[in-house]
């Protein structure tokens, strides 16, 4: 693949290759959603007991390190949008929340025919290497346009809170749902009361520290390292 030199002409195949190379390049285990003739190095993870066909782009095993917590091998799914274009954060917003409900219902992900458990549902595009999501966020200075303990663009701040959000409304609905016999006889015993509730949010370089890996995540505190794990 030719290197990303301009950013106006990618397709969404090509910036997912250039995704999975940082990625790997971090030291992150890459595992993709069907064989990669460009990428044979990469893993292969599929999905079941799940009725559409769209399913993420790469699933990543790595470490999540936030305060004094640290999550050894986790597995995170990435949905993979290009980033020019509003309809591109629209389309990923709405891909990251299907895969989310998708997941509750019982879709299953598996690797080398295993079962495992995901972590959280985030979005990256073209641009998380830059720290933002969307193009034209590139044209502002982070520091003071978002204050807490981060520097954070503005729409990529405001995406990860509506995601957030939206998890939340997911959750109650189904908890809601899951009540219902008829529902629960469709679950089919493939959810447990005390499962364990994935988080959604996006992956982005921390802008303040260009080799961190940032996931802003629905659990608190909410901003965490992404870190490669030993394999």
């Amino acid at each position: 693949m030719a290197k990303l030199q301009k950013t106006n002409c990618f397709s969404e195949a090509e910036v997912k290759l250039y995704i999975g190379d940082w990625l790997t390049k971090s030291g992150f285990q890459v595992f993709d959603e069907k064989p990669n003739k460009e990428r044979p190095q990469w893993g292969l993870f599929e999905v079941r007991n799940i009725n559409r066909g769209k399913r993420p782009d790469l699933v990543v095993r790595g470490n999540l390190r936030a305060a004094h917590t640290l999550k050894q091998g986790v597995y995170v799914a990435i949905e993979i949008k290009r980033g020019y274009k509003h309809h591109d954060i629209l389309n990923g917003f709405d891909a990251i929340l299907d895969y989310f409900s998708d997941y509750l219902w019982g879709a299953e992900y598996r690797i080398d025919n295993k079962p495992i458990q995901i972590a959280a549902f985030v979005f990256a595009t073209f641009f998380s290497k830059q720290g933002f999501l969307f193009k034209e966020e590139g044209k502002f200075e982070p520091h003071g346009i978002v204050r807490g303990p981060w520097d954070a663009y503005p729409m990529t701040f405001t995406i990860s809170r509506l995601l957030w959000r939206q998890k939340v409304n997911l959750v109650k609905r189904f908890q809601t749902l899951t009540v219902i016999p008829k529902v629960e006889k469709k679950l089919n015993g493939r959810l447990s009361a005390g499962m364990q509730i994935p988080e959604i949010g996006i992956l982005v370089r921390k802008p303040s520290h260009k080799h961190d890996v940032l996931l802003m995540l629905s659990e608190n505190p909410y901003h965490w390292r992404f870190e490669a794990s030993k394999q």
